[in-house]
Formats: structure tokens, sequence, C-alpha cells
């Protein structure tokens, strides 16, 4: 499901891969493909060759926006966990929090923030188009 939902998307929009950047490139290329994705499904992909912070520091998130000018009301951010990608709403960014293997190691309350499995985010990004 993940790689269909990704190559519609990658039709129209702009995919940055933000995943932790605690691994090398070779590392993280090869786990993008193990999830049925290629790397040239994103426009970047943190690693930790091209990263100087890492999650859940605003200073990670910041870097990605300069560097590809970014406004950061145009931007969702999509992730499974609530301290380290819910976080970027601190930034201005819209949010969706996928509940399947959903990673909450502090407990904090997610209620408000749009949440669901796959097919949930689909029907939030068409509603907020």
């Amino acid at each position: 499901m993940v790689p269909e939902i990704i190559k519609s998307l990658k039709k129209e929009t702009t995919l940055i891969l933000a995943t932790n950047p605690i691994f090398p490139k070779v590392a993280t290329y090869s786990r993008i493909r193990w999830a049925g994705l290629e790397p040239d499904d994103f426009i970047h992909i943190t690693t930790y060759e091209n990263s100087h912070s890492c999650k859940p520091n605003l200073i990670y998130y910041q870097e990605i926006v300069d560097l590809f000018h970014l406004n950061p009301k145009k931007c969702l951010m999509v992730g499974n966990d609530v301290l380290e990608d819910m976080i970027t709403e601190k930034l201005g960014f819209n949010v969706f929090l996928l509940t399947d293997n959903l990673l909450n190691t502090k407990n904090l309350d997610y209620s408000q923030y749009p949440q669901g499995n796959f097919k949930d985010l689909m029907h939030y990004i068409e509603a907020n188009k």
C-alpha cells in the first residue's frame, strides 16, 4: 500500500523523506528499497551525511525548510512518532499522525492531531487539496 501511495503523491507534489538521519546514505537507501520504494521517489532524503541535527530537534526540520525554501504552512508532515514527527507543527507544518505502528514513548496526548491509517491519510490529503 505505501509504494502505491508514494507513487500517487509523487505525481502531484514534492516528496521529501525526513527520516531520522542516524544512518549513512547507503543504509538509508537500502531501507527505502526494503519498503518497496526507490530513493528517486523523493527529491531529498535525510542521512547523517547531509543533516546537522536529528529528530525531534526543530533545527533538523528548519534545515530542510531552508534548503528547499519551503513554506511550512504548505507542507504536510506524515509520521508515526508523536514526539519526533508531530513537533513540526511548532514550525507551522500541517501534520498527520499514522497510527499503524504508533510510537509514543513519552505517552503524549495526540488527540489534537489528524490521524489514522494509510487509507485515512489519503482521505485527509484529498479533503485538504
